[in-house]
Order: structure tokens, then C-alpha cells, then sequence
């Protein structure tokens, strides 16, 4: 009987959207296909430490402690090491001092959601040490994280975006001055006045949004997002705002698939962070121990929406795969569009490389549908072979390259 492959689920992290990665963590551990795969959680605490321990499969258990009982700090071992396989280094108080141990692993999932986990930094870290992870790549990650990069490779490809005003973080001692917003929004945006909406240009999950109806709200709405995110952007709002979600993938003989279409149901003007994750609901995930909701699958929403034409049902699937393949991704995608309602008007919002619980929930709804312990598998065996295929070979000799002399 072949021996199970050690899947490590990262989660947690150095990110305002902390809290929502840990149900997405939690969801992928339980969604794992206990056939194949033993599970290794490994959280990321706000100080940037690392953390693992049964006790973090609990959702009860958080927030975690200062001073976790029952888990064991660890750090990631950069060297391969002589067994081939990635590890963990785990630290303990023994008798003699402090004990360093080991423990082995395969691949790594990574599901912090925004900075420092799903904008490239952890993938490349994880390239470097050469450790096989699942989802997408440096390249994608990054490039979908900064919103003005992703939306002109959109707009490169033919896909309808909104125009946008890319503003960076004032420095220290200076103040954002009207007279040059105002300039700066003629110039952007012609004839088009307020509303506009603000928003970080390198986070996700709705968080920093903001509405503003005049010069004072557009400043109030900037400095709040600018506490996040050095860079900040302003587009036009979209009247009879309904917002689509698709989630996209590449199957194991490479053709790029579609999920089902969700429209999300708010009881606010914007679909913000409160309405994504704290409005409740009927929990349509894999159950956790504890709690009202379960990240995005809790998320009122109506799949496969009966109101939309054909044409734009071919605008949102053609579009999402043409943007997945455009900026070359990997894993579960999740593909955000904004609509009018009234005109029936399309465009890309966002793309988020790592979404909320890994959008399994519009793959069960898919016209092909699949479960979240088979995505959950399809996304692992896709880490290994993207993995697998990254690097040749490295030695100097193969590139003609070496200057040192070796015995």
C-alpha cells in the first residue's frame, strides 16, 4: 500500500485578511481525501510565526494565544535535505536545552489570503527552496494581485474593464490636496463624476472598499485604504451594481474549465467585507466544529442566475478562462465581474488566485460537478507536477558557466 503523501495547509498570515485564511486553511484540511493525504496544519500568527499542532484544526481554538498550549513553533528548512523530502524544523524545551526536531512533508497548499501569502512573496519562497506547493505561481500570483497590472493584461486580451485612477500613499508630513484630485479625476475620467468607489489595489476580500459621493468622501475613503495598501485606486461606480463570480481551473489534460456562476445577495449598496463574511446565513460548507459561517460558502448567493443572457454567459466564462490563461494560473481562481443591471453592462473586476474556501462551492454547482475532496486532490496533484516541471538542470557545467574549479 503506497504511503500517504504529507499535504501542509499554510494559513493565517501578515494580512488584514488573517481571520477569513484561517477558515479557508481549516476547510482545505478537511476537504483533504483521507485515502491519500494526512494533513499537516501550519499557521502563520500575526508576528509572522510559525505554528503547528492538532490543535489548530479546532476553529474554536482562535484567535490563538500569545503563548499557544499545545502547538509547536517550527520554521521552514530552506536546505533540501538529504531524505529529498521538504520539512519543517521544529523547536522544544528539553532537559539538555532546546531540542531541534524534524518533520517531513510533500507539498505545501498555500491559503493566506492577500499580502504575504497569495501576492507571489510565498510562492517565490517556496520556488527558491524548491519545495513543491499547489496553486498559482509567482508570476500569476503577483500579477493578479495588483489590480492596475491584472486589469491591462485583461484589457491586452480584448476583456471590457473599468477605467481606473491609480493614486500612491502620500508621504510622511504631507496631505492629499483637493485641487489635484479633482485634476487628476478630469483627466481620468472626462464627464464621469461621484460616486466613485476606493479601493486597496493590492488586497482582496473586499477589504478597504469604499464609497464616495463628494471631494471629502473621497478623501476620507483614500486615507482609510491607504493605511492598507500603498497604492490605492479610484474607478467610476457602477450604477445597478449586481456583481457575478465564476471560479476557473485546468484540468490534468490541460483544457481550462469553468464553474458555475454565482451572484451574491447583499443587504448593502456594496458587497463589502461584512457582507461577504460576517452576514451568516446557511452555511453551505464543509462543517468546522464551531461556528455561524464558513467564509464564502456561508455567503447568501444565488447560483447559476436565471436573469443572465446568453451572451452574457459567454462574456463571463469566455472571459475568465481567456484572463486565467492570459496571466498563466493554476488551482481553484475565482473571476469577479461587475454588471448593470438596468444596461446589462459587463466588466472584469478582480481575480483572486487563492479565493475565499477555495470556491469549491461553484464547482459542486458546475454543469460537471465536483466535489471540494476532489478538488481538493486535482489542486494537489497539479502542485506537484507544476512543481516538478519548474526547474532544469542547475549546474554550472550544463550552462557553461563555471568559474571555480570543483573537485
Amino acid at each position: 500500500m503506497a504511503q500517504k503523501k504529507v499535504i501542509a495547509v499554510i494559513f493565517g498570515g501578515r494580512s488584514v485578511e488573517h481571520d477569513v485564511s484561517v477558515l479557508s486553511g481549516l476547510q482545505f484540511l478537511e476537504a483533504l481525501d483521507p485515502g491519500k493525504y494526512e494533513g499537516l496544519p501550519i499557521y502563520v500568527d500575526p508576528l509572522g510565526q510559525w505554528w503547528t499542532g492538532q490543535a489548530l484544526t479546532k476553529r474554536s481554538n482562535y484567535p490563538i494565544a500569545d503563548e499557544p498550549k499545545g502547538l509547536t513553533q517550527v520554521m521552514l528548512d530552506l536546505a533540501t535535505p538529504a531524505t529529498g523530502r521538504p520539512q519543517l524544523i521544529a523547536f522544544s524545551k528539553g532537559l539538555m536545552g532546546e531540542k531541534r526536531t524534524t518533520i517531513p512533508f510533500d507539498l505545501i497548499v498555500p491559503a493566506i489570503h492577500g499580502s504575504n501569502g497569495e501576492d507571489g512573496t510565498l510562492q517565490g519562497l517556496l520556488e527558491f527552496a524548491d519545495i513543491p506547493y499547489a496553486g498559482c505561481r509567482t508570476l500569476g500570483a503577483a500579477g493578479t494581485m495588483n489590480k492596475v497590472f491584472a486589469k491591462r493584461i485583461a484589457a491586452s486580451g480584448g476583456i471590457k474593464v473599468l477605467p481606473e485612477l491609480s493614486l500612491t500613499r502620500p508621504k510622511k508630513g504631507t496631505f492629499l490636496d483637493p485641487a489635484v484630485l479633482e485634476t487628476q479625476l478630469k483627466d481620468t475620467f472626462g464627464d464621469v463624476t461621484y460616486p466613485f468607489i476606493v479601493k486597496p489595489c493590492n488586497l482582496g476580500s473586499s477589504v478597504g472598499v469604499g464609497k464616495a459621493n463628494d471631494m471629502d468622501g473621497l478623501i476620507a475613503a483614500l486615507m482609510t485604504a491607504f493605511r492598507m495598501d500603498a497604492e490605492v485606486i479610484v474607478e467610476p461606480f457602477v450604477a445597478n451594481l449586481v456583481e457575478y463570480n465564476i471560479a476557473v481551473r485546468r484540468s490534468a489534460d490541460g483544457k481550462t474549465l469553468t464553474s458555475a456562476i454565482e451572484r451574491p445577495l447583499r443587504d448593502a449598496e456594496l458587497l463589502d467585507f461584512k457582507n461577504k463574511y460576517l452576514a451568516g446565513g446557511t452555511p453551505g460548507g464543509p462543517k468546522l466544529d464551531t461556528g455561524p459561517s464558513e467564509g464564502m460558502a456561508s455567503l447568501n448567493r444565488v447560483l447559476n442566475p436565471e436573469e443572465l443572457t446568453p451572451a452574457q454567459n459567454e462574456f463571463i466564462h469566455g472571459s475568465a478562462a481567456a484572463i486565467f490563461d492570459l496571466l498563466q494560473l493554476a488551482g481553484s481562481v475565482r473571476v469577479d465581474f461587475l454588471c448593470n443591471e438596468k444596461t446589462g453592462e459587463l466588466w472584469l473586476n478582480e481575480v483572486n488566485t487563492i479565493p475565499g474556501s477555495f470556491a469549491y462551492f461553484l464547482w459542486e454547482a458546475a454543469a460537471e460537478p465536483l466535489s471540494f475532496l476532489k478538488l481538493s486532490s486535482e489542486m494537489i496533484e497539479e502542485g506537484f507536477r507544476l512543481s516538478s516541471a519548474r526547474l532544469g538542470d542547475t549546474n554550472t557545467a550544463t550552462g557553461g558557466a563555471t568559474i571555480f574549479t570543483r573537485s
